[in-house]
């Protein structure tokens, strides 16, 4: 489902981008001086093969987590550390209604689809939903947003099939071990035939500790889907096994 040049246009007419894209700097129209290097940096951090967050430090292979847990998800992969301007970005798109940088938040993701091949096996995009009442609170969902935009970039459908139980709280209020259980059972798909079969990307703004990743695409599998990646704009740090 690709944004039609109409929405787009109204959206760019509402919520004009002025100034950096990330921090929100007007230094320059596009990316600031200091949000350039922080992105040229992380193209060259390592991060884990598997849930994607970027390490503390040197050190090759797997993170610690990883190496003794499975995942649902094949692997997920992020455009950015979830820190600096991108933290304060998400806060403005999430909670100050800041849509205008979606379009360029849109390029990171797909630049990363470009980078990973096994991407090239996506049929379909697929958000985390938000529940009614945050929806409702909100306006909009963030991972629909990037998922739509992701989807124009790199012609593959976006298809919002998965629904949000009412009444968890959000994951940043809760530590490591309550988010697990939060989200724990709380995503349904609501169109099985349009994931049967299919290889799902899911995405999201950001992966922290890797339970909703988790949680989505275990029910995107129970749903019938063949398999399931993830794609998300930011994600946090976690420590590699193999420690340099």
């Amino acid at each position: 489902m690709k944004a039609s040049w109409f929405g787009k246009a109204l959206l760019n007419l509402l919520f004009p981008l002025r100034g950096c894209p990330l921090c929100g700097s007007r230094e320059a129209a596009g990316l600031c001086s200091r949000c350039r290097c922080f992105v040229a940096a992380a193209a060259a951090e390592p991060f884990c093969p598997i849930c994607g967050r970027f390490f503390r430090g040197p050190g090759t292979g797997v993170c610690r987590e990883c190496a003794s847990r499975e995942w649902p998800f094949v692997f997920c992969r992020a455009a950015l550390p979830y820190e600096g301007a991108l933290r304060k970005a998400v806060h403005r798109l999430k909670f100050g209604g800041r849509r205008a940088a979606v379009d360029y938040i849109g390029d990171l993701l797909a630049g990363v689809w470009e980078r990973e091949p096994q991407y090239r096996q996506g049929e379909i995009l697929v958000p985390v939903p938000l529940s009614p009442e945050r929806l409702g609170e909100r306006g909009f969902n963030q991972a629909a947003l990037l998922a739509a935009a992701l989807g124009e970039k790199c012609g593959v459908r976006y298809l919002p099939v998965l629904a949000k139980d009412a009444g968890a709280p959000p994951q940043a209020q809760l530590g490591r071990s309550a988010r697990h259980v939060n989200v724990t059972g709380v995503f349904s798909v609501v169109d099985r035939r349009a994931i049967s079969g299919k290889t799902v990307v899911v995405v999201d703004d950001v992966l922290t500790t890797g339970s909703t990743m988790a949680a989505v695409a275990s029910a995107l599998l129970e749903g019938g889907a063949r398999q399931v990646f993830g794609l998300v704009l930011g994600a946090g740090r976690t420590f590699p096994r193999n420690a340099r």
